[in-house]
């Protein structure tokens, strides 16, 4: 059953807004602040993404393969 749509009164917003609020300053304390837009992480070489998806592809064609008893 889909829920009917409520129409959002002052005090759901209003406790929406301290939730949030409360929100932010949780994670203000407990994550370090952002530092700009480079990220610290090295981007990872095309090709290395690609073996891994092929990995990835032919590890699960073995897979269904063995589960359908076409591979022993």
């Amino acid at each position: 059953m889909i829920a009917p749509l409520r129409l959002p009164d002052s005090e759901t917003t209003e406790t929406r807004r301290r939730l949030r609020r409360a929100h932010r300053l949780v994670a203000s304390t407990l994550l370090p602040e952002r530092t700009g837009a480079s990220s610290p992480v090295p981007a990872v070489p095309a090709w290395q993404a690609w073996m891994v998806a092929v990995w990835v592809v032919a590890v699960t064609a073995c897979y269904l393969a063995g589960m359908l008893g076409l591979w022993h």
